[in-house]
């Protein structure tokens, strides 16, 4: 039994402990005289993983979707269908992704006071409806405006994600929920293929085939608005799918791993305080590395894949492999850096790969299509582990609930700006090979690795540096933090 575990039992079933109030300050540490089935404690994860895992993942592989239908679309003529010239398909991207970077932060705040069951079925049904208007436009102004709106309701949606699933895990359990959530986008390039791969066939009708993939996406993304709002409980409180007794085991347990108890009451000085130390300017710059990568597949992989030649469908088949690979190395590697309890050390090695990837793509030649295709397994496979480990990286250091979720929406919002970088940077003129886009990407993943490096190193350094200073935590004072307030409190230890 985890020391989590321990702890849950004592404030729950020890008549003396009031369940509605932990004292911050206290110690955490757990006795052990009572025993309790830690099957209680399973049942609670076990049952949150068949509700929330699904429901959260579908709705991000539609927000996928939604995202990145335009880099299908493109191969289906929508450039030219558009009128589109010189880089205005890049500019439709840019301008989507200035919305996207300013509303995020605005809107995981919102997801803190109203409750993910609200937040997210609105966003839902937003950038759904837009998603479909986009099959109608005729130009470049009316593609714009739908893409501004999709960005708009986009913003926001994983660090409001992130920070649901944060009320519900512990930090130690984190990293593998986000990756099999954090799968769907990966998917959404495999499922978003396989979907234009049929929709491309429809040749009759008074439509381009490339507007009908935004009516279908479109569609089930409102459908789903409705099913989150249906199934998605506000907090481990409201569980329809718990009992009374496991209620209180999953917001004990949340609230052990934070050290107080768990609060909606917003306060704009805590949710700035992390501000006062430098670990999220580093993180910042780790992120916006990341995104760089992240996006230049999430929204340029059918384009990359086009560099060997094939016909538009048979393109779109082509990026099915890659990206269904890369979500099953997802889901294992975040699994592995909760195994282990690890965060530094994993986001370096899969940035690696991406980067391994990427330096066999700008030194090969176009016509070695076995060495290409292999490449754009790597660099799909290594770029999206960073970002669910990096999230939980987060998340586990910071103990305080306001300034978790500013920062979180803060932190990804910044790693999204990454994308309007990569927007611009396949330029049609350098097509097939998109040379500066390659090696943008170079330098972006080794910088994300050196930081990843050195910060994971840091963290253990500093722990050890208050070990000597305190004493080794005792292995019952949950999650390493004895009722720590912040970062630089010297009760808390980092997850490095």
């Amino acid at each position: 039994m985890s020391a989590t575990d321990l702890a849950v039992a004592k404030h729950t079933l020890n008549p003396t402990n009031r369940q509605d109030k932990i004292d911050p300050k206290q110690s955490l540490q757990a006795e052990t005289e009572i025993v309790a089935d830690p099957n209680i404690t399973r049942r609670v994860k076990l049952k949150a993983d068949l509700v929330l895992l699904p429901t959260l993942a579908i709705a991000y592989l539609l927000n996928s979707l939604d995202r990145s239908n335009l880099s299908n679309a493109h191969t289906a003529g929508l450039a030219e269908d558009l009128h589109l010239v010189g880089n205005q398909f890049n500019q439709v991207l840019t301008y989507y992704f200035i919305v996207f970077v300013i509303m995020g932060p605005a809107g995981v705040l919102l997801t803190k006071q109203f409750s993910a069951r609200y937040s997210l079925a609105a966003m839902q049904l937003g950038f759904g409806v837009a998603s479909i208007a986009t099959g109608w436009v005729r130009s470049f102004g009316g593609l714009v405006a739908c893409r501004v709106v999709v960005g708009f309701f986009e913003a926001g949606y994983l660090a409001s994600v992130i920070y649901y699933l944060s009320i519900w895990y512990t930090r130690k359990e984190l990293a593998g929920r986000l990756g099999i959530f954090y799968g769907a986008l990966v998917a959404s390039s495999a499922f978003g293929g396989l979907l234009a791969y049929g929709v491309f066939h429809i040749t009759s009708g008074p439509y381009p085939a490339w507007a009908y993939l935004f009516f279908v996406e479109g569609s089930v993304t409102v459908f789903w608005a409705v099913v989150i709002i249906c199934v998605l409980p506000a907090d481990c409180e409201h569980a329809w799918f718990l009992n009374k007794m496991e209620r209180n085991v999953a917001r004990l347990r949340v609230e052990l791993d934070l050290g107080a108890k768990f609060d909606n009451r917003f306060d704009w000085k805590e949710s700035l305080s992390e501000f006062k130390t430098f670990h999220p300017y580093l993180r910042a710059v780790m992120g916006f590395s990341n995104g760089v990568v992240l996006t230049s597949n999430s929204n340029f992989l059918a384009m990359i894949v086009e560099r060997m030649g094939y016909s538009t469908v048979k393109t779109n088949l082509y990026t099915v492999a890659p990206a269904l690979t890369a979500a099953a190395v997802l889901v294992l590697y975040t699994k592995s850096s909760d195994y282990f309890e690890e965060r530094g050390l994993h986001c370096a090695a899969s940035g690696l790969v991406s980067l391994i990837g990427y330096i066999i793509l700008i030194t090969i030649q176009p016509s070695q299509i076995g060495v290409m295709y292999f490449a754009i397994f790597l660099c799909t496979a290594g770029a999206y582990p960073g970002t669910p480990i990096g999230s939980a990286w987060t998340i586990g250091n910071i103990p305080n609930l306001n300034a978790r979720a500013m920062t979180n929406g803060i932190l990804i919002s910044i790693g999204n700006c990454g994308g309007l970088l990569s927007s611009n940077l396949y330029l049609a003129k350098e097509a097939p090979r998109y040379t500066t886009s390659l090696v943008a990407n170079i330098v972006f993943q080794g910088v994300g690795i050196a930081i990843a490096l050195s910060y994971t190193q840091w963290m253990r350094w500093e722990n050890r540096r208050r070990d000597r200073a305190q004493g080794v935590i005792d292995i019952a004072n949950v999650s390493g933090r004895a009722g720590a307030t912040g970062t630089r409190d010297p009760n808390f230890r980092f997850q490095a």
